[in-house]
C-alpha cells in the first residue's frame, strides 16, 4: 500500500502526494458480502483526469457515512464519491455523490485530535446483500485491554508494495492506554487520551498509506476508525483510532435524514 506503488507517472504522483495518508499492510482478502458496511471514498483531479481511493467509510444509515476528518484535507467536495457494495477498488457497486461533511467542532490535524467526520449523501443508499449498515456503540462502552478488533479498508500493502485491488482485514488487539501513551511520548503528531483506541499486532499487521476513515468493528458496531499511524508494518508505534463511543452522542445529533429532520442512526451494545 504505497505511494511508491503509484508514482507509475508524474501526475499520478502528484494526484496521490495531495490526499491524505494511511492504509492497511498485511492484510486478508474478504469480500463486500462478508462487510458490505464498507465504503470508498474516492477523489477526482479534473485537470489531470485521474481517480484516486482516497479515504475508507463506514455506512451508519443509508444516508450517512462515517469517515475521519482528516480525510478532506485539501479536498473540494464536489471531486470526491462515495462507492458502495464492490469488493473491487474503483469499479462496480454504487456511486453517489456527497452533499455534505460535517467535521466534530473539536477536530484539528495537528497534533490529530477528534478526527471523526460525517458525510452527507446526494441520495439513500439501498440496503441490499452487498450494501448495509453498522451500529454505534452506546455512548462510554468499555472495550478491555487485548480485546481482538477487526479492521476493514483497501490500500497498500506496505510502503514499497502494491495496492491491492480487493478489500481486505485486519485483526489488532486493543493496547493499553498507558502504554500507548508512553510509546508515543517522543512523537507530537497526535492526542493520546480515552478519546482514542490504540491497537497493534504483532509482527507487519497494521494500518498504512491511505487508510483513514477504515472501521475497527466488533461484530456489526464499529468502535473505532483508522486516524493515525506513524510507521507500516511494525508494531512500535501502536495504531490510533478514533474511540467511537466518546462521539456516539455527538454522531446521533448531526446525523439526521436531509428530508425529514429524523436521526436515522442506531446504536447496538457491544457483545464482546
Amino acid at each position: 500500500m504505497a505511494i511508491k506503488a503509484l508514482c507509475l507517472a508524474l501526475t499520478l504522483a502528484c494526484a496521490v502526494t495531495s490526499a491524505p495518508e494511511s492504509r492497511i499492510a498485511d492484510g486478508t482478502p474478504i469480500t463486500i458480502e462478508e462487510f458490505p458496511y464498507i465504503v470508498a471514498l474516492e477523489y477526482h483531479f479534473p485537470a489531470s483526469g485521474i481517480r484516486v481511493q482516497r479515504c475508507v467509510g463506514s455506512l451508519i444509515s443509508s444516508w450517512h457515512v462515517l469517515t475521519s476528518s482528516f480525510c478532506y484535507l485539501g479536498a473540494v467536495l464536489s471531486n470526491m464519491q462515495v462507492r458502495a457494495g464492490s469488493t473491487n477498488i474503483m469499479s462496480g457497486g454504487t456511486v453517489v455523490n456527497i452533499r455534505d461533511v460535517i467535521k466534530h467542532p473539536d477536530y484539528q490535524q495537528s497534533p490529530r485530535t477528534a478526527d471523526i467526520a460525517i458525510a452527507v449523501l446526494e441520495a439513500p443508499l439501498g440496503i441490499s446483500d452487498t450494501i448495509n449498515v453498522l451500529f454505534l456503540p452506546p455512548q462510554g462502552t468499555h472495550i478491555p485491554d487485548g480485546q481482538s478488533l477487526k479492521v476493514v479498508g483497501w490500500g497498500f500493502e506496505s510502503m514499497d508494495g502494491p495496492q491491492v485491488e480487493t478489500l481486505q482485514t485486519i485483526n489488532l488487539r486493543k493496547v493499553v492506554l498507558d502504554k500507548c501513551l508512553a510509546d508515543y511520548a517522543d512523537k507530537d503528531g497526535v492526542v493520546i487520551d480515552d478519546r482514542v483506541i490504540c491497537a497493534s499486532e504483532g509482527g507487519q499487521i497494521s494500518t498504512c498509506l491511505g487508510d483513514h476513515g477504515a472501521p475497527m468493528v466488533i461484530n456489526q458496531v464499529v468502535v473505532g476508525l483508522a486516524s493515525y499511524f506513524d510507521e507500516c508494518n511494525t508494531d512500535v508505534y501502536p495504531n490510533v483510532f478514533t474511540r467511537i463511543d466518546r462521539f456516539t452522542d455527538w454522531i446521533l445529533e448531526v446525523s439526521v435524514a436531509p428530508y425529514s429532520n429524523n436521526t436515522v442512526v442506531r446504536t447496538r451494545p457491544v457483545a464482546l
